[in-house]
């Protein structure tokens, strides 16, 4: 059995510095998970005279990994070579393009695939599979694109579980509805070694497959004495065994996480990896694996902490840190329920610039956070913009940006498929700043175009030369790989130049989209202007966000998904939307290939799987409230989208034992021009006000 110790921050330094064998670091929100692996990791290189180098950190985002190297850079105290700090697919791409020719006899290094390719793949396979060989349920579905989405996101969760086309045909026995998807799963296998490609699960397991050799287990060994891994809650079944063959010789591991912050089991996460991590990461003479509980928030009020556990219904997990003392200060959690979105948007806008302007709090140490990005967000987005408040504009993709659909809008029109798509696209280019033309021009060239259905003749005669030139012939965005479609594009027409410099979001966005396709070259030179097109227009497609372009430090108010604050910290948080059915979801999401029972930790029964679901719901709503450092306030409406009838979360019934029928501060004092003109207005026209 494992030994637990739980510590406060005065017993850090000497655990800090105990680091030999394989730990657990457990800790709830705030109480210094990361901090601890920043100062071992510095202990190491200060006091034990390791390299940098002989150190591995591991996260799971960019975003993240970004943080640990700046926060390793400042922890060591002197001017040395970073530790490297590096995703899990990352260090499985570096280990695959090291060892994978010598150890899996590939002649060459495949090329990831995106999400999007992975679908077009998959869907291209399914065209030719024998119907036969499938259920009868599914044989009409082959070439259904949203059927090839569930096989390939049953295919994604293979490969994060490690099951091959051996293991899938032994579960499949007692499963009428896998026929025909182990074999399948061979088939696609060998299509990505045929293509040089690979995807992101495979990528992982290819890595798992490298280490089984014991030459270059020994070297990685060699190479990394000492890994520390921080989210550990967040692993896959792939992960873990990564982490297992990369630690197997000196178990010289230390891993970070809490269970209650687990919500990503529909990404692959498996919940129950840190109960388990004593067992499976033993020390070399069979000892269990060391847990060490961090017991004070550094962060978190006892206001909003206790708030927090209630959400969670008393629930506890295998593997939780237990209580946790709250940090010094008082906090709040808040309710406030309106009429309609609307309304409800407005006065969050209102709210944060009170605060900003009356208590002083940065913009940047404000967040707003939903469950879904398409309701709220974009009505609470333009009320921001009304005040002239800075803030992260919602769900923005890169494809999605003015620039992307200048670009977009000349492949639409060269196309021309559909009639109807293709006028929208010429009035947006037209009417934009390529085209310049009046409306009064644009209506006479839609009259003469309606009329005889020359477009050519009618651009040439209204002085666009150029885009007509560019869209008589499609083959630039149809034929061309994307990036040269791109540049033939703006090499075709001169006024692409002159509305970069004029403009900088412009011309920032376009040398994105630049860099973004110059990518997709180097991994399928086939792809077309035409096809990242349909893509984009996927609902599930992952564009490449727009990268930001303004500094890191500038100070803007965060609107964000509840799962997308993971990891960050606030002084005020407001959980918008919260709405029975929006937050909690708790929508039917039953595959039809059921992937979820891939998994072994997933319940089986309907009424298990629905509970399972919940309570990861209750621990996102968990992780958000722990985010803030002062403020929590839930906001809610009574009818959703429109004035009617509505239902607030049961979240908030959780919290505050009913759901208070609590409105906007409607007597609060003005803090602009705008408001104080309207609050004048109000009393004047009150004929029960003093005159």
């Amino acid at each position: 059995m494992s030994t637990e110790t739980r510590i406060d921050p005065a017993e850090w330094p000497a655990v800090v510095a105990d680091t030999e064998g394989p730990q657990l670091i457990v800790a709830g929100p705030g109480a210094g998970k990361t901090e601890f692996l920043v100062r071992r990791a510095a202990h190491l290189v200060d006091a034990s005279g390791l390299r940098p180098d002989e150190i591995l950190v591991l996260s799971f985002s960019r975003r993240t990994v970004a943080d640990l190297r700046r926060r390793l850079g400042r922890a060591l105290a002197r001017s040395v070579a970073g530790i490297p700090a590096s995703t899990f697919h990352s260090l499985a791409m570096r280990l695959v393009e090291a060892h994978a020719p010598d150890v899996l006899g590939w002649t060459h290094l495949p090329t990831l695939l995106t999400g999007p390719e992975q679908v077009a793949l998959v869907a291209d396979l399914l065209a030719d599979e024998e119907p036969a060989a499938w259920p009868l349920a599914f044989r009409g579905l082959l070439g259904s694109p949203a059927f090839a989405t569930e096989v390939t996101d049953f295919v994604l969760r293979c490969r994060e579980h490690l099951i091959d086309p051996d293991e899938l045909a032994r579960r499949s026995r007692d499963r009428d509805d896998w026929d025909g998807l182990a074999a399948f799963l061979d088939r696609y296998g060998d299509a990505l070694r045929d293509r040089g490609r690979i995807d992101y699960g495979s990528l992982q397991a290819a890595a798992v497959d490298v280490l089984a050799d014991a030459g270059v287990a020994t070297a990685v060994a060699d190479r990394f004495r000492y890994v520390l891994v921080d989210e550990y809650q967040d692993t896959t079944v792939a992960q873990a065994a990564l982490l297992k063959a990369l630690t197997a010789r000196d178990r010289h591991l230390t891993v970070a996480g809490d269970p209650y912050q687990s919500i990503y089991s529909f990404r692959g996460a498996a919940v129950d990896n840190i109960a388990r991590f004593p067992d499976e990461f033993r020390t070399i003479d069979g000892a269990p694996a060391r847990r060490i509980v961090l017991t004070t928030s550094f962060r978190v009020p006892a206001e909003i902490l206790d708030a927090a556990v209630r959400v969670t219904a008393g629930g506890r997990l295998p593997g939780a840190a237990g209580p946790v003392v709250p940090a010094r200060g008082s906090g709040s959690v808040e309710v406030r329920r309106f009429d309609q979105q609307t309304h409800e948007a407005e006065w969050i806008a209102a709210q944060v610039e009170r605060w900003h302007r009356l208590d002083g709090i940065p913009y940047a140490a404000m967040a707003v956070l939903v469950r879904s990005t398409r309701r709220l967000l974009p009505e609470l987005s333009r009320a921001l913009g009304r005040r002239g408040i800075p803030h992260e504009e919602p769900d923005r993709r890169l494809v999605d940006h003015p620039a992307a659909r200048i670009v977009f809008d000349l492949v639409r029109a060269a196309e021309g498929r559909h009639p109807a798509d293709r006028l929208r696209a010429f009035r947006r280019l037209l009417l934009g700043p390529l085209g310049t033309m009046p409306l009064g021009a644009w209506r006479d060239l839609e009259r003469r175009v309606a009329a005889d259905g020359d477009w050519d003749a009618a651009l040439r005669e209204a002085g666009h030369v150029e885009i007509a030139e560019l869209v008589t012939d499609a083959a630039w965005a149809t034929d061309l790989p994307a990036a040269e479609g791109f540049w033939h594009a703006w090499s075709s027409i001169p006024a692409f130049v002159p509305v970069a410099e004029a403009d900088r979001s412009l011309r920032s966005a376009w040398a994105s989209l630049g860099q973004v396709l110059g990518r997709l070259r180097e991994r399928d030179a086939s792809t077309s202007l035409a096809r990242f097109l349909a893509w984009s227009e996927a609902e599930d497609f992952e564009a490449t966000p727009l990268l930001e372009f303004s500094g890191a430090d500038a100070d803007r108010l965060t609107l964000t998904t509840l799962h997308q604050a993971k990891g960050r910290a606030f002084d005020i948080v407001v959980i918008a939307d919260a709405v029975e059915g929006v937050f909690p979801d708790l929508r039917r999401r039953e595959t039809l290939l059921q992937v979820r029972h891939l998994a072994t930790h997933h319940p089986k029964d309907a009424a298990s799987w629905a509970a399972f679901r919940l309570q990861e719901e209750m621990r996102l709503a968990y992780t958000a409230m722990t985010r803030a450092a002062r403020r929590v306030v839930w906001t809610t409406t009574a009818g959703g989208d429109e004035t009617g009838a509505g239902a607030p979360s049961r979240f908030i019934g959780m919290i505050f034992g009913q759901v208070p029928e609590i409105g906007p501060d409607s007597d609060r004092e003005p803090v602009t021009p705008v408001e104080a003109e309207a609050w004048l207005q109000r009393i004047a026209r009150d004929p029960l006000e003093p005159a």
